[in-house]
């Protein structure tokens, strides 16, 4: 029987069980973490702690150690269970109970079972070895059929079982994907135009093909209090109430989260699109954000900084972002007093635009004391 909940403060619980993301703060966590141990020392006391873009959840489970309370957000379903389930405290989850349900749900997958869903029907070929004109193949027959065998049986429970087996699943659906780590397209044969698994080199076919597999989620032992919201960031201030530390880590270009990421959503919602495009299979009803627009993105983070009730702001964002370092300077230094650290990194691999572009992107951490 599998483990029912794999408890740890550690390396495990902040970088297990993490959805493929773009913009996943996984490099910046020391920087971040250095900025918390100060507001802590500055406050001396647990923090009070909003992430008010949370998308992975990364940061958000990285704050937990710190904090009295962690108030996760986003515009996206998936983002919301995934913080909804992760955010759960160890001590409060039926340990026992979960193992169970893992292993029966594991058996019944593990058996063969077909229940014909939508993960089959629109996103992965009939047969693996003779992939035809117009199939979409982001997963494998096999992980589509499990995906939708786990589906069904994860969302007949009740919550939050529900969520505590959907948080794993997000993961596990985003590893074993035909991508580079976005839905927005899967790989295919240059030379045919089919998809192909690993694309024209057949590049990292352990993971795409390997086998998609309930676990039970890696929780924290630290205990604080959560709250989970999915509402645009601009509502926050109105809903919210005063924190110690906003950590705001907007949309940075023109990619919207909610296309390129849209079969998270599918799965966490389990609803089978309508509306869809035609090659990739994307709904038409993806959220669209202002933040992904060029002439509003400043504008709304403005206001996003000057409404919000926080003594500390936490601001991430990279030198190819929409919002350049000198303005971000500027807007920030208007509200308090700005410390900046910088971390260079490799740019996504994943990137169909990749020509023109230097080779690396720096980010910026930018920690604003509001203090009067």
């Amino acid at each position: 029987m599998p483990q029912a909940i794999a408890r740890s403060d550690d390396v495990a619980y902040r970088s297990g069980q993490l959805i493929t993301y773009i913009g996943n703060k996984r490099q910046l966590l020391g920087l971040i973490d250095d900025a918390l141990a100060h507001v802590h020392e500055q406050l001396q006391r647990p923090l009070v702690f909003l992430d008010a873009f949370s998308g992975s959840g990364v940061v958000s489970r990285l704050a937990k150690a710190r904090s009295r309370r962690v108030i996760s957000n986003d515009l996206e379903s998936y983002a919301r269970v995934i913080s909804e389930c992760f955010l759960t405290n160890a001590d409060e989850v039926p340990a026992g109970e979960l193992a169970g349900k893992v292993a029966a749900i594991n058996r019944t997958v593990e058996s063969g079972y077909v229940t014909h869903g939508f993960i089959a029907e629109h996103y992965a070929p009939a047969d693996d070895s003779c992939i035809r004109p117009g199939e979409r193949v982001f997963y494998t027959s096999e992980n589509a059929r499990r995906l939708d065998a786990y589906l069904e049986a994860i969302h007949a429970e009740p919550e939050p079982m529900r969520t505590l087996l959907l948080g794993p699943l997000l993961s596990e659906a985003s590893v074993h994907a035909n991508t580079s780590g976005v839905f927005k397209g899967f790989h295919k044969d240059r030379a045919t135009g089919l998809g192909r698994f690993g694309g024209s080199g057949a590049d990292a076919l352990g993971r795409i093909t390997g086998a998609i597999t309930l676990a039970a989620p890696v929780l924290s032992d630290h205990h604080c209090e959560r709250r989970v919201l999915q509402v645009d960031a601009a509502m926050l201030p109105d809903v919210v109430g005063p924190v110690d530390v906003a950590y705001l880590d907007p949309p940075y270009n023109q990619h919207p989260y909610g296309s390129n990421y849209f079969m998270l959503n599918l799965i966490a919602e389990n609803r089978k699109p309508t509306a869809m495009s035609t090659i990739s299979g994307i709904p038409k009803d993806w959220n669209r954000s202002g933040y992904n627009v060029r002439s509003s993105a400043a504008t709304l983070l403005r206001r996003l900084i000057n409404d919000l009730d926080a003594r500390f702001l936490l601001i991430s964002f990279n030198d190819e972002g929409f919002i350049p370092p000198s303005q971000m300077r500027d807007m920030l230094g208007a509200v308090g007093t700005v410390s900046e650290f910088t971390q260079r990194h490799n740019t996504f691999r994943g990137s169909r635009n990749l020509q023109g572009r230097s080779a690396h992107v720096t980010e910026h951490l930018y920690l604003v004391d509001r203090r009067p």
